[in-house]
């Protein structure tokens, strides 16, 4: 199971109460936190691993899919940075369950605003594109400094976390 907590603005669009979670992810990523993001005309939905950091850039529209799309657009991202299938295959057969909670963490909230500003001078450089593609845009982020983690980037952190046996999991 994993929770999703997006922002307070995120769960209205999503037409959601949030509640308190009832417990925490089973993911070797943990947690995903989310918040939308206006890029001029364009609507994306950012999310970030609690545990690694890693973000997933999504198209905001439709809303209400955002919670079902999270999963593969993370499956895709993890390849992409190099995780083993079979890792790729235990996180997204975790992720199949989905649960929808408040935000409790204020430092992932402080690594996706800086997440934000980056996206903001990307557009305001032109260099999100209009292709569509988002997929080089959360491989970016991966290697973002994160001054949080001991590995410093989340794509690192991200792969650390995938290659962790259960029992070291459980003191994350």
């Amino acid at each position: 199971m994993v929770v999703l907590r997006p922002t307070a603005r995120l769960a209205a669009k999503l037409r959601l109460k949030l509640a308190a979670a009832k417990g925490r992810s089973d993911t070797r990523l943990g947690d995903w936190y989310a918040n939308d993001i206006a890029l001029g005309r364009r609507r994306l939905v950012l999310c970030v691993s609690e545990l690694s950091r890693l973000a997933v850039v999504l198209d905001a529209a439709p809303y209400a899919s955002i919670p079902e799309r999270l999963g593969p657009a993370v499956g895709v991202l993890l390849h992409r940075i190099g995780a083993p299938t079979e890792a790729i295959n235990r996180e997204l057969m975790a992720m199949s369950t989905i649960e929808v909670a408040k935000t409790q963490n204020r430092s992932i909230i402080g690594s996706m605003l800086e997440y934000q500003w980056s996206l903001k001078v990307m557009h305001e450089h032109g260099d999100l594109g209009q292709s569509g593609d988002l997929l080089p845009i959360s491989v970016y982020l991966s290697k973002v400094v994160s001054l949080v983690l001991p590995e410093t980037f989340p794509r690192e952190a991200a792969l650390r976390l995938l290659s962790q046996g259960p029992e070291s999991q459980k003191s994350n």
